[in-house]
């Protein structure tokens, strides 16, 4: 009987959904879609979940070659990724924001880094504001410095702007249906079920937020501290402590940090620049978490559900 030698058989083809939540995204989801579809390898499918937007989103996703799907009922950023993780049929979940235009080479890196280290259960990027303006960077290095590096790591959480989970690490874990943390707890969830979350900084993550004022960016800061304090007090994370111990919030803690991490990338005249804008924004992030706190005792936990 001959002996025949077998061609090495290649690794299956990961195939990667997309899922957009979209809200009132008239002027950004075009954009997104575009970017998610001009992937390559392209994904399978880019699913737009449209949380009761009041306008033409839906519309406008379905022109630029998005499946849309529209929620009965208001379910918020959590829900609608949730309804998405039930209808997208990859191997991959890809959750993509409404307002972000996203690397062509994203999920070819994160199908890369998933082939390379089977520990890996999400990759995320480098996140890169795509409306300078002094609101704009503020927002970017406030709520987004640990993800402005040029090194590759491992880190505790991404957020949903733009992430790719592998299916079989999700299993059971939802996102709670809420507009408040909702990207933290669900990392935090996954993680626990074992594996690690990537940043690769060859991937490129534009915000394109919306256009920032003075009275914006205030709210906006607020509600980061908000998210902070439900966070931190359901989930041991860096921070924990500020919960137990919130008088340490009168150091400013997490300025510094932001200082530290800009002063790395040689920021040098641009901290100096913003440092008073910057310190304004902490403040209200402050007034934010002590705001959270004091409603605690009417607030229920929100856990996303696997947990």
């Amino acid at each position: 009987m001959r002996n025949e030698r077998t061609a090495p058989m290649s690794p299956p083809e990961m195939t990667a959904s997309v899922i957009i939540p979209c809200r009132n995204a008239a002027g950004t989801i075009a954009a997104a879609v575009r970017s998610a579809l001009a992937q390559s390898p392209p994904p399978l499918e880019v699913l737009v979940i449209d949380d009761e937007s009041t306008d033409d989103s839906g519309a406008i996703a379905v022109t630029s070659g998005a499946r849309v799907i529209r929620c009965e009922r208001r379910r918020n950023a959590g829900g609608a990724r949730n309804l998405g993780i039930g209808e997208a049929r990859g191997d991959l979940i890809a959750f993509l924001d409404a307002d972000v235009e996203i690397g062509a080479h994203w999920l070819a890196r994160a199908i890369e880094v998933f082939r390379s280290d089977a520990s890996v259960v999400a990759v995320g990027g480098r996140i890169v504001n795509g409306r300078p303006g002094r609101f704009g960077d503020l927002d970017l290095y406030l709520n987004h410095s640990e993800w402005i590096s040029t090194s590759a790591r491992s880190c505790t959480t991404f957020p949903t702007m733009a992430v790719v989970y592998r299916r079989d690490a999700v299993g059971p874990v939802r996102f709670p249906e809420t507009n408040y943390g909702e990207d933290t707890f669900f990392a935090h969830a996954v993680r626990a079920r074992g594996g690690r979350i990537w940043f690769d900084p060859a991937i490129r993550i534009v915000h394109m937020h919306e256009r920032l004022d003075a009275e914006r960016f205030w709210a906006r800061q607020i509600d980061a501290g908000r998210q902070l304090y439900l966070t931190r007090r359901a989930l041991e994370l860096p921070g924990k402590v500020l919960y137990h111990a919130p008088v340490l919030l009168a150091l400013y803690p997490h300025l510094w940090i932001v200082l530290h991490r800009m002063l790395r990338r040689g920021m040098v005249v641009k901290a100096l620049r913003l440092f008073p804008w910057l310190a304004a924004g902490e403040t209200a992030r402050i007034i934010g978490f002590l705001r959270a706190r004091r409603e605690s005792r009417r607030d229920i936990v929100m856990r996303p559900e696997g947990v």
